[in-house]
């Protein structure tokens, strides 16, 4: 059974966006050359307040998640994208898809 990480989290005021999905668009690259066990990353933008931001993963399975959380990698994108985030606002719950339906989802490139 596949495994869905959805996180929650709101840049600082002060913070740099830019060099949050920076960090980003680095982490989908190791996602797509070393982890095949990543079915999807999905990034989003709340349109109401561009500080507010998502990030859905769903892994293969657990064992992937371990490896991706254990990784330089992911390492890396919490050292660049912690110092720009409010921690108060930041969560992580693993869940899994009850339901799902992709057909229609266009590949979106990093802007």
């Amino acid at each position: 059974m596949s495994v869905t990480v959805v996180n929650d989290y709101d840049f600082k005021p002060d913070g740099d966006v830019k060099e949050g999905k920076a960090a980003a668009a680095e982490l989908v690259e190791y996602f797509k050359s070393d982890v095949p066990g990543v079915q999807l990353s999905l990034w989003l933008e709340d349109q109401d307040n561009p500080l507010h931001h998502y990030h859905i993963t769903v892994f293969d399975s657990l064992e992937t998640l371990e490896e991706v959380k254990e990784s330089k990698a992911i390492e890396r994108f919490v050292q660049r994208l912690f110092p720009q985030i409010a921690h108060s606002t930041y969560i992580a719950p693993t869940t899994d898809v009850w339901l799902a339906d992709g057909s229609g989802v266009q590949a979106v490139a990093y802007r």
